[in-house]
């Protein structure tokens, strides 16, 4: 019905995500650790040619696994 607007693919907006992303570190108080993260992962070799979304989910999955 709408592969119009979606060119074919089932995936949140982007706007939705970092609203989600911001809602979820805000409601378990992991912004502080998220920020450190993502920080840390500006300056690692493997991490350069992610995106920002990929960068902010790998993020993400490391604060709330605790690793």
């Amino acid at each position: 019905m709408y592969k119009h607007i979606t060119n074919g693919l089932n995936n949140m907006s982007v706007e939705d995500f970092w609203w989600d992303v911001h809602n979820e570190l805000q409601e378990l108080g992991l912004q502080k650790k998220f920020d450190k993260q993502v920080k840390k992962m500006l300056t690692q070799e493997k991490h350069q040619y992610k995106d920002t979304k990929q960068m902010w989910e790998y993020a993400l999955n490391k604060v709330k696994s605790g690793r």
